[in-house]
């Protein structure tokens, strides 16, 4: 990752760390990356300029899913292959209001 990625890693991952709710599931964590994948329109405005890769993605979820003890992908390469799996599935959409549900933005 260059260094604008390793930046914006930290500034989502901070964020994150503080708007997710105490106990998240892996359902959710799955929706919010993919819904980050597809667009920052979950983020408030102030995020929406952050440079998010695939790369940038995986190490932040890496680091949530040992904080809020989610065991089913608890390495980058896991959360890369999952990333790499989002849009192979047909009608394979994220649930953008979720997303902003958990993060409490709605």
């Amino acid at each position: 990752m260059d260094k604008f990625e390793i930046e914006s890693a930290e500034k989502l991952y901070n964020y994150l760390k503080l708007k997710l709710p105490k106990f998240v599931d892996y359902k959710d964590l799955y929706n919010l990356c993919f819904s980050l994948f597809c667009t920052l329109d979950v983020l408030p405005e102030n995020l929406r300029s952050l440079k998010v890769t695939k790369e940038v993605l995986a190490f932040t979820f890496v680091k949530i899913a040992v904080i809020k003890n989610i065991p089913e992908y608890i390495t980058k390469n896991d959360w890369i292959e999952l990333i790499d799996g989002f849009l192979k599935l047909d009608n394979n959409f994220p649930n953008h209001e979720n997303a902003q549900i958990l993060l409490g933005i709605n």
